[in-house]
Order: structure tokens, then C-alpha cells, then sequence
């Protein structure tokens, strides 16, 4: 799973990061800055209070970026010429970039939702 994955790069990460312990949550710490990779959320604690507003900034113009990422792919998309002149690892590679944008959409909107 993506989570066995993650482990065996932690002792990299915390090396990299100068971070201290990591650990695995359904739920987000207080006091934290979170991103997103892969559609995964990562929360970074920090004994710093957190700039909600300016954390808020971040999120929505990243998924402002991210909506008009996903516009450009679905006109892509529904370009018949595009899809059937296409090779089919072209295509493939839209609907993988499609699918990853609406997964880092998702993440996006949970975590402003957690902010505001």
C-alpha cells in the first residue's frame, strides 16, 4: 500500500526535513501547515503559531491553479479530434493528470474547509 511506501522513506524524510517524529493521523494536529502530494495531506506541527490567513491565501491560489489546470485537460478531453487523433498514452496521460487535479482539488477544499 501507499503507506508501506512512506515508511521505508521516513528515516530520509526526517534526515532532509531536520523534522522529528512523524506519525500516521485520520485527523489534523493543532497548530500545523498542511500540503498536499499525490493526493495525500501532510501536516507539518511547528511550535509557531500559524498565519490562518495567510494559509488560506496559499489554498486558494493553488486551487484556483489547480480548477484551471482541470478546465485545460477537460477541453483537452472533450476535444473528439484531440482523443481520437490522440495515441492512446497521450490520452492515458490526460485522464491520469485529470484524475490527480480533482484529487488535489478535493484535498484542497477539505483543507480550507478545516481553515475557515
Amino acid at each position: 500500500g501507499k503507506s508501506d511506501d512512506f515508511e521505508t522513506l521516513i528515516p530520509s524524510i526526517q534526515k532532509l526535513g531536520n523534522i522529528g517524529d512523524i506519525s500516521f493521523s485520520g485527523t489534523k494536529p493543532e497548530n500545523c501547515f498542511s500540503f498536499v502530494v499525490g493526493g495525500n495531506e501532510f501536516y507539518l506541527q511547528s511550535n509557531q503559531t500559524v498565519d490562518t490567513e495567510a494559509e488560506i491565501e496559499t489554498l486558494e491560489k493553488d486551487l484556483a491553479y489547480q480548477r484551471g489546470f482541470l478546465k485545460s485537460v477537460d477541453k483537452k478531453l472533450s476535444n473528439e479530434k484531440f482523443v481520437n487523433g490522440a495515441p492512446e498514452k497521450v490520452v492515458e496521460m490526460e485522464k491520469k493528470k485529470k484524475a490527480d487535479a480533482e484529487a488535489k482539488i478535493k484535498a484542497l477544499e477539505e483543507s480550507l474547509a478545516k481553515l475557515k
